[in-house]
């Protein structure tokens, strides 16, 4: 067999985060893609939906000012718009009446550390315990670090754990700190707060997850001539040594080159028919996943909450946030309950409950709950990660569960398709 042009064609299958960004990639670099995604809504797993007649997310997210991967392909794409769709706010962590940190405009990491001895909530001895732990995790050696969360915090007093740092592990790695890689935990606190002192302020989305990125840029990749395949679902792969064709269930296309940038779970069964991929579906194979569950709760109207978000404690929901003031949702709420493997039938119930202690709402008008089961793969150590690069020469892949620092974030998903789509073009 041989391939249809000697110019390059690519198919791009899966149109969340990581294949949104590698189809840009190519198509600003003038290579022809094809962009398939099964749903008719782009994202994946951050993605928006419809509920009660607002536009909503699967899941609600927070990005950091490290992420700056993702930060510069939203800025450029949403050039000339009167924001680029996301809300800066310097760190601060406020679980009343329990904690507060609050980390000043200082350099970093002096910021962490002012945060951590002006915090609420704790006192002299923990602040100092605090302050020296974090100090020598991010300016410490880089030597890779074994075993898990728990054990890399077991110094630390256990209120700093059960409200600080074991919080910021289940937010960040969606893996309980007992099961959760030291590794990539120290990666992000070091990512967070051993660069500039913007690296950890938090980002809210003000619009919905897919207009905020992947609607823009699959919206460029058309405007560049690339062809957008929505509920398309893409079931047979055959790559050969010089063509890979891609078959959805009503016909078949012959491209040059593929990238898979399907979620882990999903590679095995796409991957099945190309041997060269043995080895990566193995990999895959062997990971756990861990939900994410979000319940959208609507409250009067005037309602709002004091802060944009507050950490909660001490039940199901680790966060909650007010859409009123991100999205202009008025009296809207979403908790956020990551690492959702044992909630309970009537965990909405009890994170209402967790904001109670806080601020009473009032009488919810409607409740929804979205539960990912498979949010993401759970980040333990010792997790092997493939490469964007594949045994087959014109196969490649892209998501978040591809070889990286972070662990599965938007910055993993869109570093990854970006990656990928480089990987490719040198070898072009």
């Amino acid at each position: 067999m041989k391939a249809v042009s000697s110019k390059p064609r690519v198919a791009v299958i899966g149109g969340g985060w990581a294949g949104c960004a590698a189809a840009l990639t190519l198509a600003e670099a003038g290579v022809a893609v094809t962009l398939y995604e099964a749903s008719r809504t782009l994202g994946g797993r951050a993605r928006a939906v419809e509920l009660e007649g607002k536009a909503l997310d699967n899941g609600q997210h927070i990005l950091l000012g490290a992420y700056e991967q993702t930060l510069g392909m939203i800025d450029r794409l949403q050039a000339g718009a009167s924001h680029n769709g996301l809300w800066r706010l310097p760190l601060t962590i406020e679980q009343p009446p329990a904690f507060r940190l609050a980390c000043p405009r200082l350099p970093a990491p002096l910021h962490l550390a002012a945060g951590l001895l002006g915090a609420n909530g704790i006192n002299w001895g923990e602040k100092l315990a605090a302050a020296r732990w974090a100090h020598a995790l991010i300016r410490g050696t880089a030597e890779p670090l074994d075993g898990s969360v728990s054990q890399l915090t077991r110094s630390q007093p256990d209120k700093l754990n059960r409200l600080l740092w074991h919080p910021l592990c289940v937010s960040a790695l969606n893996t309980p700190p007992e099961q959760a890689s030291a590794q990539v935990f120290r990666d992000v606190i070091r990512a967070a707060f051993g660069g500039r002192t913007q690296h950890s302020d938090l980002l809210l989305p003000r619009r919905d997850l897919t207009a905020l990125f992947p609607a823009p840029a699959a919206a460029r990749v058309s405007g560049l001539g690339g062809t957008l395949r929505l509920g398309c679902r893409v079931v047979t792969l055959d790559a050969e040594e010089d063509a890979v064709t891609v078959g959805t269930r009503d016909d078949a296309a012959q491209y040059s080159h593929a990238i898979l940038a399907v979620a882990p779970q999903h590679l095995p069964a796409l991957a099945a028919q190309v041997p060269a991929l043995d080895a990566a579906s193995r990999t895959v194979s062997g990971y756990a996943y861990q939900p994410i569950a979000t319940a959208y709760v609507q409250y009067d109207d005037a309602f709002r909450l004091p802060r944009p978000l507050y950490a909660l404690t001490d039940g199901p929901a680790q966060f909650v946030f007010d859409r009123g003031q991100s999205h202009a949702q008025t009296g809207l709420l979403a908790f956020v309950a990551s690492a959702a493997a044992q909630l309970s039938s009537n965990w909405v119930d009890e994170a209402e409950a967790q904001l109670r202690r806080i601020v009473d709402p009032g009488p919810a008008r409607w409740r929804r709950r979205i539960v990912e089961k498979q949010a993401t793969y759970a980040c333990v150590p010792d997790l092997p990660r493939p490469a964007v690069r594949t045994a087959h020469p014109r196969v490649f892949l892209a998501g978040d569960y591809t070889a990286g620092p972070y662990p599965a974030t938007l910055e993993s998903a869109t570093s990854s398709g970006v990656q990928s789509a480089a990987s490719l073009l040198e070898t072009l």
